[in-house]
């Protein structure tokens, strides 16, 4: 498993290629026919953060439905565990995700989401 410690001193290299926005949200991660549900912290139109305790394996892919405000249904996609975080100082664990696989539908029900979040700030 691969963590990362954000409240170690010193420089990080920031990884991601669009801007995230502060959600709350909730995602199910859906294993055959287990259901969980997961907290979002975060999203990005390539990904998002879920806030968890106990960490997920680090390149695992997951199924996961988020459910967004104003978007008609849950949005399905399959996703790809980045990295496990800890940050000691904002008490802060949980797993940074990449989105893989979305459809149309799904990638314009994020992308607009983003954009009305963004325009209510």
């Amino acid at each position: 498993m691969t963590q990362v410690d954000r409240s170690a001193e010193g420089p990080t290299t920031e990884k991601r290629t669009t801007p995230r926005i502060g959600v709350e949200l909730w995602a199910e991660e859906c294993c055959g026919a287990d259901v969980y549900f997961h907290r979002v912290t975060n999203l990005s139109r390539d990904g998002f953060f879920i806030e968890k305790k106990l960490p997920f394996q680090a390149g695992k892919t997951v199924h996961i439905r988020l459910d967004l405000p104003g978007a008609p249904s849950k949005l399905s996609t399959r996703s790809r565990v980045v990295e496990n975080y800890r940050d000691r100082h904002a008490n802060l664990r949980g797993a940074g995700f990449q989105f893989l696989d979305m459809d149309a539908q799904t990638r314009e029900g994020i992308a607009a989401y983003i954009d009305r979040m963004d325009a209510e700030e």
